[in-house]
């Protein structure tokens, strides 16, 4: 194969698109973020904890299989039944209650770190206060100029909530990312792909890829030794790289198993120094 060249060998820096983020989970945020600046009223009618309702809640001696739980203790809190706060399964104890009622709720919880299908024990001793109706202010451009700036009207403060959900860097043992950086690394290619270089099937692609990678191979001047060709070779472990090396040599391949352990350092280069993120 005849000697390519880069336009650059610099790492890749690659910038995505961001994902396109549901409306109805900016809507959500944006609901959360509003209601610290609502008008609540207790409601004056005799009736009971529905979901979606605001409350003021007091628990008492709240327990997690019989050790004390402080992330479940509310004091005359205002809690939003069914808002996530919460596990579900203690908004269930809430729904029916009267204001001013108290009663001891139980509610099965899954931890963290426990096994799957296990469940652990919430107790307490929870008082319903008030229940109350909540009243969203009205989102218009000058509520968002007051309260979210610097964002100056509904849409930037829509963009601005959406971004929060934006993907971080890709990770570099994601399976995307070499293919990903080896496809920018392509369209570096100086000269176009000698057809004479094409294996049997391979796509043009493919064949550019394998340039670039060679072009970059040959500009780190990457010389493995003959420990450092073994461990590029294909396996799970020494003994299969070692046993795959012996057949490609006994098949009169050894030249090609250097080559392609070159080419196997270099994406390890190329990887390791480069960057995928989502803008």
């Amino acid at each position: 194969m005849k000697k390519y060249t880069l336009t650059s060998y610099d790492p890749i820096e690659l910038d995505l698109p961001k994902p396109q983020v549901p409306p109805s989970l900016v809507d959500a945020q944006i609901e959360k973020l509003l209601e610290p600046l609502a008008e609540y009223h207790e409601i004056a009618e005799d009736r009971e904890v529905a979901l979606g309702d605001h409350a003021v809640v007091t628990t008492v001696d709240a327990c997690i299989d019989g050790n004390p739980a402080s992330n479940f203790v509310l004091e005359h809190s205002l809690y939003h039944v069914g808002g996530g706060e919460m596990p579900r399964t203690f908004d269930e104890e809430l729904l029916g209650m009267a204001a001013g009622e108290t009663k001891d709720a139980e509610a099965k919880i899954k931890l963290p770190l426990s096994q799957d299908g296990e469940a652990s024990l919430l107790t307490m001793k929870v008082t319903v206060e008030k229940i109350l109706s909540c009243r969203i202010p009205e989102l218009t451009d000058e509520f968002v100029k007051e309260h979210f700036s610097p964002a100056t009207t509904i849409e930037e403060f829509r963009d601005g909530v959406a971004k929060q959900f934006g993907k971080p860097d890709m990770a570099k043992d994601d399976a995307q990312f070499p293919d990903l950086v080896l496809d920018e690394l392509a369209k570096r290619l100086v000269e176009e792909p000698d057809p004479v270089d094409l294996l049997p099937g391979q796509p043009l692609e493919a064949l550019k890829v394998t340039c670039a990678i060679d072009a970059l191979a040959e500009h780190l001047d990457i010389e493995l030794s003959d420990d450092e060709i073994t461990a590029q070779m294909p396996g799970n472990d020494l003994e299969q790289r070692i046993k795959i090396r012996k057949q490609l040599e006994d098949q009169g391949l050894g030249d090609e198993a250097v080559v392609f352990a070159r080419r196997e350092a270099a994406l390890s280069w190329l990887v390791n120094n480069s960057r995928v993120s989502y803008k």
